[in-house]
């Protein structure tokens, strides 16, 4: 059998890749800004409030909600975009999730949305593509997990992937509900 040269051999590779990053939501990566472990597009964890989420507001637009998160207490603030929600400890951009529907600001003056949006809003995207409605067998194929939970998966990359599995072993069309990094619980 005669062996492939290297070169075609990467050529494949990429294809195949550009072909999974456009299954699992590439072109939401295309349109927003990067889920990153350190941050989201240029706002990076370790900014002020302040400068943090007015970096976001350029980004994705004015805030749905704000309030304190209700899981954690008063030091840490979350600031909503519709299911993006970026978290602030003691002041400071520290985490994000982004998951269906947003996370649930309980506390006065939080309004909450009476219908959620028709679709994943804003819309962002993993650099490899992965978005909330990702399949669990095309985060496999672009990332090498290790599980840290029931339904959590962690990328080498830090971020933090949760599936929607009911039952064991984890059915690979399962759907990804979440993202996230550096949020203080999991609820």
């Amino acid at each position: 059998m005669r062996r492939m040269p290297a070169c075609a051999a990467a050529v494949a590779v990429a294809i195949v890749a550009a072909t999974l990053v456009a299954g699992a939501g590439g072109a939401a990566a295309a349109r927003g800004p990067i889920l990153q472990a350190h941050g989201v597009g240029t706002v990076r964890f370790g900014m002020r409030k302040g400068e943090a989420v007015a970096r976001l507001r350029v980004l994705l637009g004015a805030p749905s909600a704000r309030g304190v998160n209700t899981g954690c207490g008063a030091r840490s603030t979350e600031v909503e975009w519709g299911d993006f929600v970026a978290e602030f400890r003691l002041g400071t951009f520290s985490g994000y999730r982004f998951v269906r529907g947003g996370y649930p600001l309980t506390t006065a003056g939080s309004p909450r949305d009476a219908s959620p949006p028709a679709g994943v809003s804003p819309a962002l995207a993993t650099a490899r593509g992965i978005t909330l409605g990702s399949t669990l067998a095309e985060l496999r194929a672009l990332y090498r997990l290790r599980r840290a939970g029931a339904n959590l998966w962690r990328a080498p990359n830090g971020l933090f992937f949760v599936d929607d599995a009911k039952r064991d072993p984890v059915p690979p069309a399962s759907r990804i509900v979440e993202i996230k990094t550096g949020t203080c619980g999991d609820f």
